[in-house]
């Protein structure tokens, strides 16, 4: 599939966090960045927006009955 947006992650916080976790975790939380690369419409069991705030979004990441959310922001690249 084609990317529509570009997963950045912020200095080594999330890299950190994610080689924390187990294997099967690990694969789960890769799966739903690349729904969120590829996705037009990006279902909300993936990625919700926080309410009361702007712009400010949490991944959703669920395995098994665990849920692990990691918070994130969409950035506009402008041409000029």
């Amino acid at each position: 599939m084609e990317k529509l947006r570009q997963v950045i992650a912020y200095k080594h916080y999330f890299e950190k966090f994610l080689l924390a976790q187990p294997i099967k975790v690990q694969d789960k939380i890769y799966k739903v960045i690349e729904i969120i690369e590829t996705y037009e419409r990006v279902p909300s069991t993936y990625l919700k927006a926080i309410i009361g705030t702007k712009g400010l979004y949490e991944a959703r990441i669920k395995l098994g009955s665990n849920i692990w959310r990691v918070f994130c922001v969409f950035l506009i690249k402008v041409n000029l």
